[in-house]
């Protein structure tokens, strides 16, 4: 028999050369890689949350959406409710950037009144109207 005998060396490797099962993963190995990402999950968290937060730099009321804009501009309309200080209401409207900050808030508290608000919401807004010189007959009942 020659070294180019590929019977024979079929035959010899037959016993040697079986193909392995994958082993399923071992117990230890899935709470090891389960440990880890636990451990990595909550190095990032603290990383985020601790270290290096998100910070809001130079944002300001004019450039929120509508649905929060209209949120801030209720939050005037109590503070003025409140405070009755006209001068503070002006500045804080002046940060949304409106070109007529009375109309506005008159169209706000007719929205509001439409949709059914809150009454003591309906009625800061009518209050803010009126002081900035800007009534409409749908708000009359909300002023008295």
């Amino acid at each position: 028999m020659t070294r180019y005998d590929y019977k024979y060396q079929r035959k010899q490797q037959a016993g040697a050369l079986r193909p392995q099962r994958m082993r399923r993963v071992s117990r230890p190995a899935l709470y090891n890689l389960l440990f880890g990402l636990l451990v990595g999950l909550a190095a990032s968290l603290y990383y985020a949350w601790e270290i290096a937060p998100v910070q809001y730099v130079d944002n300001s009321p004019h450039a929120l959406r509508g649905g929060d804009a209209h949120d801030y501009l209720l939050l005037i309309a109590q503070t003025y409710a409140v405070e009755q200080d006209i001068g503070r209401a002006h500045v804080h409207l002046g940060t949304l950037a409106l070109e007529e900050p009375a109309q506005f808030v008159a169209g706000r508290a007719e929205e509001m009144i439409a949709a059914g608000f809150n009454t003591a919401d309906i009625r800061a807004m009518a209050v803010l109207a009126q002081a900035l010189g800007a009534t409409t007959p749908a708000m009359d009942p909300y002023l008295r």
